[in-house]
């Protein structure tokens, strides 16, 4: 009887496994919108454009929290920044608010039925950050996990300089990226190698950084642990403007990181750079845009 018995137990034990077990919980806690998202508010009137929102958010049993950050709304320009998301989701129907340091802005919006994209209307009650309410549109999509192996070129300055040549075959690089796990944060951590082909400022170096819905800030680091350089240009004020991150762009191929700004990669945040001399200065540094497509 004994023996019986130990064996409808095991039975039990592993029907329960078959079953799911308790991975329910484990599933409900990162429901379908948990991720990285990057939102695009259209103010009405549209004075002054878009403005962009970006984070991540986590999804618990049809609750939604998460920090984004954000612009600055009004005329105080201290309050951009980060700040918090709590909503809740409905079927195909999302609304949630976003508390920007006393101003709360209100979202309503439809899901896509792949739950990749949202869109909706919001309104902004007036508050220490937005003296007067404010009205519009929104949409938002979800940028995958930028994990993975890239390939990709950089349109070296210093390559010109070196070979004489106005139009030089950009660099090429390889390499891979990973991405740390959702916590419902601001931002992700990013964490890699870069391999350069025929190329004097390093061959190998490791990378880490940020990403934040399309936004992306890397570190350049060479063999010993130094930092050499930097992918996407940091703000140095406290609400984040100013800002030139490298973009996250996402189409049906695929997705790229790019950076079209002629200090899209630069080289040299120590002195000297990272490059052996050249005349004129003599020139240790390098810039130039970047563009890597991940496999």
């Amino acid at each position: 009887m004994r023996t019986f018995a130990t064996a409808l137990l095991l039975a039990a034990l592993l029907t329960l496994i078959a079953c799911g077990g308790t991975s329910s919980t484990s599933s409900a806690a990162s429901g379908p919108l948990a991720g990285n998202w990057q939102m695009v508010l259209l103010p009405y009137p549209q004075t002054n454009g878009s403005l962009s929102v970006s984070g991540f958010l986590a999804e618990t049993n049809n609750t939604l929290t998460g920090s984004v950050q954000v612009p600055p709304l009004g005329q105080n320009d201290r309050c951009g920044g980060v700040a918090s998301l709590t909503g809740t989701v409905s079927g195909q129907n999302v609304t949630f608010s976003v508390d920007e340091f006393g101003t709360t802005v209100n979202f309503t919006g439809t899901i896509s039925s792949d739950n990749v994209s949202m869109s909706g209307d919001f309104q902004g009650m007036g508050g220490a950050c937005q003296t007067t309410p404010t009205t519009g549109t929104w949409n938002a999509f979800l940028i995958p996990s930028l994990t993975g192996n890239f390939t990709g070129t950089i349109n070296s300055t210093y390559m010109e300089l070196l070979q004489g040549l106005q139009n030089p075959v950009p660099v090429a690089v390889s390499g891979s990226l990973s991405q740390g796990t959702n916590a419902g944060t601001s931002n992700a951590t990013l964490t890699g190698t870069i391999t350069a082909v025929g190329y004097p400022c390093f061959t190998t170096a490791s990378l880490t950084g940020t990403i934040s819905g399309q936004n992306v800030y890397l570190q350049i680091y060479d063999y010993n642990g130094e930092q050499i350089g930097r992918i996407g240009t940091p703000s140095s004020s406290e609400n984040g403007s100013g800002a030139a991150p490298a973009t996250v762009v996402v189409d049906s191929t695929g997705f790229s990181l790019l950076d079209t700004d002629p200090d899209g990669l630069f080289l040299g945040i120590n002195t000297p750079g990272p490059c052996p001399p050249i005349s004129p200065g003599p020139l240790t540094i390098d810039n130039g845009p970047v563009a890597f497509t991940f496999n």
